[in-house]
């Protein structure tokens, strides 16, 4: 005899005030040599960490995202439109560096001036995420699960069958999706940078959604007698 299945899919979504403003910073720039473009590297996470002394925070809380050093050339052609070759630019760091401070829009400001002040070339972009999301992921798994029970517990009873024992679950929670920080500022130059102020930064960034679906697959059963 064939199994009685259903499957029913259920979703989850949560909202989440940000407790963390994120600093992501892109740092680039064009050298002569490889090496003068690792020093350039160097050179960008020691004036970072000195920032952090200014501000009295941990020197280890900027971390390296990415770190790309490419060979840079172009085509050349003469009057003809010829190709001749290429000729070589330079090496171009691309680093990029997130620096994730409390929600203390003082704090942002003093940072912001300093990396304006230090670090000339530096892009900023401003958002904020949440320190710790495996809570509210847990309560999000939760929540789609007990949608498909819900509705699978309702199309069961019109069928005049019960649930019975779950057979499987098919969910991409099997690594935890990450809450997208939410971006709402960039900073395009030093000038920009150090023009900031405690006011211009004073942002209320809205909360954080997470959202995805779990597929439940439960065996049916006979509906309970009422004899």
């Amino acid at each position: 005899m064939d199994e009685r299945l259903i499957t029913v899919t259920g979703y989850g979504t949560i909202h989440v005030v940000p407790d963390i403003t994120r600093i992501e910073l892109s740092l680039v720039s064009l050298h002569d040599t490889y090496d003068a473009a690792y020093a350039q590297a160097k050179a960008d996470v020691d004036r970072l960490q000195n920032i952090m002394k200014a501000v009295e925070l941990s020197t280890d809380i900027p971390k390296t995202m990415n770190l790309d050093i490419e060979k840079k050339t172009r085509s050349e052609y003469d009057k003809n439109d010829h190709y001749k070759g290429k000729i070589f630019l330079g090496f171009e760091l691309n680093h990029k560096i997130k620096i994730d401070l409390g929600m203390d829009t003082v704090l942002l400001n003093n940072v912001i001036k300093l990396i304006g002040k230090k670090i000339k070339q530096a892009e900023i972009k401003i958002g904020y995420t949440v320190k710790n999301p495996r809570a509210s992921q847990l309560i999000l798994l939760e929540r789609a699960v007990k949608d498909a029970m819900d509705k699978a517990t309702i199309m069961a009873q019109a069928c005049g069958c019960a649930l019975g024992p779950v057979k499987k679950i098919n969910s991409s929670f099997s690594e935890l999706h990450e809450l997208r920080e939410v971006h709402v500022r960039d900073i395009h130059d030093a000038d920009e940078a150090m023009s900031c102020s405690p006011t211009s930064l004073d942002i209320t960034p809205d909360d954080l959604t997470l959202s995805d679906d779990v597929e439940v697959v439960w065996y049916l059963a006979d509906a309970p007698s009422h004899d």
